[in-house]
């Protein structure tokens, strides 16, 4: 008869740790970032893909985060339903590819020449990878 309470008391451990270690991480919330609904700054995902590699001064962060409010700005007036309304036809996403390069145009005007030949890297390998998107 020990056995069958030993056999409970494993079963009440196992299921009060896995309790506990599911309450441990906040929901939606992956750990080692920001809460789903928070934008990370300088632009999330596709920002740090772009400056992967270049370490900025604080002067550059605070002009790139600008950069990047600007434009992001202008991308919500383009789409100001996000992409509820579906994805966005020819002609406006022509004009979010030529926001991007202004963009990319002033981010790479804040950077030192070291940092604009990384900076043109990552750029030629988004590009790529959007390609290859488009192909797939």
């Amino acid at each position: 008869m020990s056995w069958i309470k030993l056999a409970v008391a494993g079963i009440a451990l196992c299921a009060g740790a896995s309790v506990a270690g599911a309450q441990g991480a906040p929901s939606g919330a992956p750990q080692g970032g920001p809460p789903q609904g928070e934008r990370q700054g300088r632009g999330g995902r596709g920002m740090s893909m772009l400056m992967e590699g270049i370490t900025l001064t604080d002067a550059q962060k605070s002009k790139l985060d600008s950069i990047s409010a600007k434009y992001r700005a202008e991308r919500q007036k383009l789409m100001p339903n996000g992409m509820q309304g579906g994805p966005p036809d020819d002609a406006t996403r022509a004009k979010m590819g030529e926001m991007m390069n202004k963009q990319n145009s002033e981010i790479r005007g804040i950077l030192t020449a070291d940092q604009q030949k990384v900076f043109d890297a990552n750029v030629e390998k988004r590009k790529q990878m959007m390609q290859q998107r488009q192909n797939n």
